[in-house]
């Protein structure tokens, strides 16, 4: 053999020795990459209706993201990402349910837009303008300093919306750039407070009840068969699971590898007594809905028809996995006008345009604390600012106040002693759940409107 073949065939088994050893490494967590970008690109384009190149800055700061590559198939409406080429993964967008990362179309229910009697009538009824707020105050100012980039480390808030309701009346908004009151926002997991709006409304109607066990599928033969409702919206469900949102875990595998992400939650192992320790889980959320959906006989149409239509919530997109089990977890697109709403109808104790949606106490059940989140108080998937033992998670807010939240700081807190609902939606990454600045931004609005 000549002394080229030879350097040839070296080099031929030196790159397949190499891509085999690319492929051994993406194998497990390229899916979730491509399976990420396809998904959360195809709801930014078809739901939040922006640009493909704006969605795609909002990835992560990933050394895998270069190399990704994303198609969008308006006419189809499809989004596909690969990796090297390699690792396709498919999102289809669906009337009224957003995306879903599939193989192929979901079949999923078409569901009708939602739309104002009156648009142009005051908020909530309608999309008219803000009112203007209390003469003198500092209103103004308060909101600014969600939008100030002043951080000593140089991370950025990229604050996108803030909306502040007083007395009912939307009397504040601001939003940043290539954003405005039409866009509808990812607010992840604040859809979690949704589905305790989905429970109570079910436990209000007698589907469910609050001790009742919750058997799912393979739970009968074990300590598992004894979880109820409850554990699940107080997160002591005592299952496995692993909320980091790293490569290979069971949060990104759940989210963005898995078809029935109910049933993902519902394998998990038992790992505490149910009731006994809190553990934040988007599986428990996911399993939440799956029961139901399960006891209301309810698709993808469930929040629509519970929430969004009686709210008047016309931008609102829970989207479902495509075995149409909703992901109450994560994935709720809405305007910020529409999250107040959401916020409005826990300020006014579950009721709306004079009609009970969600059972009486409903809303005092879940902002009481769980007996062991004590560091971060929680309830029935809202967080708290009082804890069991009395402390404040913001000491300059009122003790009262509890809150949606979700990644890279969404947030919908309600102040029941002000009166008040307070929504800022932005792309803070870099900043840990609330630390972005919502506490100055409360404390200043409460002071302004005092």
């Amino acid at each position: 053999m000549s002394r080229g073949r030879t350097t040839l065939l070296s080099v031929a088994v030196v790159l397949v020795v190499l891509g085999g050893a690319i492929a051994w490494y993406l194998g497990p967590i390229a899916p979730i990459a491509t399976g990420y970008a396809a998904k959360i690109a195809c709801s930014g384009v078809f739901v939040g209706e922006r640009e493909l190149d704006d969605v795609i800055g909002d990835l992560p700061d990933n050394p895998l993201v270069p190399f990704l590559r994303l198609s969008v198939d308006e006419e189809q409406g499809t989004l596909r990402a690969t990796l090297l080429g390699l690792w396709p993964t498919t999102a289809y967008h669906g009337d009224g349910t957003g995306c879903t990362r599939a193989d192929e179309r979901p079949a999923l229910p078409s569901l009708q837009a939602l739309a104002h009697a009156d648009p142009g009538a005051p908020w909530p009824v309608g999309e008219g303008p803000a009112v203007d707020p209390p003469s003198g105050s500092d209103l103004d100012a308060a909101i600014a300093t969600a939008f100030t980039e002043d951080d000593a480390e140089g991370r950025r808030r990229n604050t996108r919306a803030v909306v502040v309701v007083h007395d009912g009346e939307l009397i504040a908004e601001r939003y940043g750039d290539g954003f405005d009151a039409d866009t509808p926002l990812l607010g992840w997991s604040m859809a979690k407070s949704v589905a305790n709006a989905l429970t109570g409304h079910a436990v209000g109607e007698g589907a469910l009840a609050l001790d009742e066990p919750v058997l799912r599928p393979g739970w009968e033969a074990d300590e598992r068969r004894t979880i109820t409702l409850e554990h699940l919206l107080t997160m002591t469900s005592g299952l496995a699971f692993d909320e980091v949102y790293d490569p290979d875990t069971d949060a990104t595998q759940m989210l963005f590898r898995a078809g029935d992400v109910g049933a993902f939650g519902a394998t998990k192992p038992l790992v505490d007594p149910p009731g006994e320790v809190w553990s934040y889980s988007s599986g428990t959320t996911n399993i939440l809905c799956d029961v139901v959906q399960e006891a209301t006989g309810s698709g993808a149409e469930l929040a629509h028809e519970v929430v969004f239509t009686p709210l008047g919530m016309t931008s609102a997109v829970l989207e479902p996995d495509q075995t149409g089990g909703l992901v109450c977890s994560s994935f709720l697109y809405a305007t910020a006008r529409d999250w107040a709403r959401f916020g409005q109808l826990y300020l006014d104790d579950g009721v709306w345009d004079g009609e009970r949606l969600l059972p009486e106490g409903w809303v005092a059940a879940s902002t009481t604390p769980v007996v062991g989140a004590t560091d971060t108080p929680y309830g029935y998937q809202w967080w708290l600012n009082e804890g069991p033992d009395g402390q404040l998670r913001m000491p300059s807010v009122p003790a009262d106040a509890y809150w949606a939240s979700g990644n890279e700081g969404q947030q919908v807190v309600v102040v029941p002693s002000e009166e008040l609902v307070v929504v800022r939606l932005g792309f803070s990454g870099a900043f840990s759940g609330v630390e972005w600045g919502l506490e100055p931004m409360l404390a200043g609005i409460v002071d302004a409107l005092g």
